[in-house]
């Protein structure tokens, strides 16, 4: 959250200065300095606050985003661990007001008239898992439920036509989460150290992207330094922003790698 706030602030608070310097130039042209100072600075401000409201709005849906998937993988994780995954999957479907019970065959559906197998080993789903949940359904249908599917493993179950449906990771999160049944702590998250957090904290900042933004500006700020009577704030923010395009190309962050593909269909 910290890191988000700080780049959106970041992010806004560049918008406000590009829309400073563009509406002190066009306001010059009509008003003395001071004045379209003034407005320029109240017009820049609001920029800056639009900026940042909307910038928050959509990286607070993909917090929230990161934060479901967290929660998904820490339900299959916990899900691989538990031997009675049979029981799990039918007291969810009780809670859901369906009438479900764990049989030999699998777990049966009685309003469905389909059978349900969980499949959450961590070596994988296989081909003989979803033949084996053709033959124990019979003439049932069968919901097979598992952590992802292969394209391999998707265009084997089309041989069974309608017989069995692939149920992944993010139907199950649904499912147990309708049900109330979400586990509290399952996978334990790694608390990063020191030097991880100062790592997330300026990725955002100093990436190579952001190099010839931060000299184009910086050069622009040296640049107004000529034109303008008040010089110290335009070379201190042109010499600022000059040295942050520097770092950018030297110590800049590199990404990291290894995301989930948990939940992408």
């Amino acid at each position: 959250m910290k890191r988000m706030l700080f780049s959106v602030f970041f992010d806004a608070f560049f918008a406000g200065f590009a829309a400073f310097l563009v509406l002190f130039v066009v306001f010059s042209g009509f008003a003395e300095t001071t004045p379209a100072a003034l407005f320029a600075a109240l017009l820049a401000a609001g920029t800056a606050a639009l900026c940042f409201y909307r910038l928050y709005g959509k990286r607070e849906k993909t917090a929230l985003s990161l934060q479901e998937r967290r929660r998904t993988e820490n339900l299959l994780f916990y899900l691989g661990l538990r031997r009675e995954v049979n029981k799990l999957f039918a007291d969810a479907f009780v809670k859901l007001g369906k009438t479900a019970a764990v049989t030999k065959k699998g777990v049966y559906l009685r309003e469905d008239d389909a059978y349900v197998y969980p499949c959450f080993s961590f070596d994988g789903v296989k081909k003989d898992d979803l033949g084996r949940a053709y033959f124990l359904s019979g003439s049932k249908k069968a919901y097979v439920f598992a952590p992802e599917f292969s394209a391999e493993l998707c265009a084997f179950a089309r041989a069974f036509g309608e017989k069995i449906e692939l149920c992944d990771g993010a139907e199950t999160y649904r499912l147990f989460k309708n049900a109330g049944m979400l586990p509290a702590e399952a996978l334990k998250e790694n608390k990063p150290t020191f030097a991880e957090k100062m790592k997330n904290l300026l990725k955002p900042v100093f990436t190579r992207r952001r190099a010839p933004k931060y000299f184009l500006f910086g050069l622009t700020f040296l640049l107004f330094s000529f034109l303008v009577p008040y010089k110290l704030y335009y070379v201190l923010f042109g010499s600022v922003l000059t040295v942050f395009s520097v770092i950018c190309l030297f110590f800049a962050v590199p990404p990291q790698k290894g995301e989930s593909r948990l939940c992408k269909r």
